[in-house]
């Protein structure tokens, strides 16, 4: 039959131990597979893809604990790559939701989770344009929570994750108002949170554009660090990863997937609305991808399903009188 078969997911922090780890943001299993084909070693659920995915929206605070709970079991039931999950401000203004979610998202089989100091009113939508074109810390009034309301967050977080084979990313995006010296407080605190409750923890500042910031953190922030999302501008990227990694920041995230997938279902489309028939999409080869290789990225397992289907009816034959 064919093999394709889930393997043993490997433990998110085993991975960030040895090296440094390049992920790409998710929001399904088709995207996942795609990842996984591609070599990565590790994927992250985007609030962002997500919210586009299951409700055509804008990443401005709209999905719901369910949704990303409900996306995270068929991602991890499907993928043999540990999954990141994107848990906004845990989806509830006290520990006690963010306590109930980090256990939903253990039980849905991810390997961990950001949780950030964001208020009810979020997401990349909303700031995410100007951080891409010259803003200045303090320009964008991006409001956040207290840092004791964030670290009752953490807190539950952490207590929750004590028995799981789960990393606690504590966010923080008050750099973007507040600048680097909060940001570092915050995490600062979240560490030695954790490191009273025996707890590992990893820290991510959303904002950081520089190696002499990468520098500054390092210096203060001792533990797991994460880069927020790699990005480019005029055909340069924004930092090479190389250049962070001696920093300690051994977790890196990147969008590409969305537009990569957005290009080819519209280069497939235009073709089937002209010719009126299939022919374009069924003989393209896929940037010159042998044929033999092909089904690995448009059959999502499906030799594997049809074989087990089969011996399962050749079992029940040899009980059947």
């Amino acid at each position: 039959m064919g093999k394709y078969e889930k393997q043993p997911v490997k433990s998110f922090k085993d991975l960030v131990v040895n090296e440094q780890i390049f992920a790409p943001c998710v929001w399904d299993c088709r995207s996942a597979r795609a990842a996984e084909l591609s070599g990565f070693k590790a994927l992250m659920l985007s609030g962002g893809q997500l919210a586009e995915s299951v409700a055509g929206l804008p990443d401005i605070g709209l999905i719901t604990a369910d949704d990303v709970v409900q996306s995270t079991e068929r991602i991890c039931n499907y993928s043999s790559l540990p999954l990141i999950v994107d848990a906004d401000d845990g989806f509830g203004d006290t520990p006690l939701t963010t306590y109930r979610l980090i256990k939903r998202l253990i039980n849905a089989g991810a390997k961990g989770c950001t949780l950030d100091d964001t208020t009810g009113i979020r997401g990349w939508n909303r700031w995410g344009f100007a951080m891409m074109n010259g803003y200045k810390d303090g320009d964008i009034k991006h409001e956040v929570v207290s840092k004791e309301k964030w670290l009752a967050k953490i807190a539950a977080s952490l207590e929750a994750a004590k028995e799981a084979d789960f990393l606690v990313i504590a966010r923080t995006e008050c750099k973007l108002q507040y600048g680097l010296d909060e940001a570092i407080s915050r995490c600062k605190a979240a560490e030695a949170m954790a490191e009273e409750m025996g707890v590992d923890i990893m820290t991510l500042i959303i904002g950081l554009k520089t190696i002499e910031e990468a520098k500054v953190v390092n210096e203060e922030v001792k533990g797991w660090k994460m880069w927020p999302d790699v990005m480019s501008k005029n055909g340069k990227p924004d930092v090479d990863l190389r250049d962070v990694e001696p920093y300690g920041f051994n977790f890196v995230t990147c969008h590409f997937l969305e537009k990569a997938s957005m290009f080819g279902m519209y280069d497939y489309g235009k073709h089937v609305v002209v010719d009126r028939n299939t022919v374009y999409a069924d003989d393209h080869d896929m940037g010159g991808m042998p044929a033999e290789d092909m089904p690995k990225w448009v059959d999502m397992g499906l030799n594997y399903w049809i074989g087990i289907e089969e011996e399962f009816n050749d079992t029940a034959k040899k009980f059947t009188n």
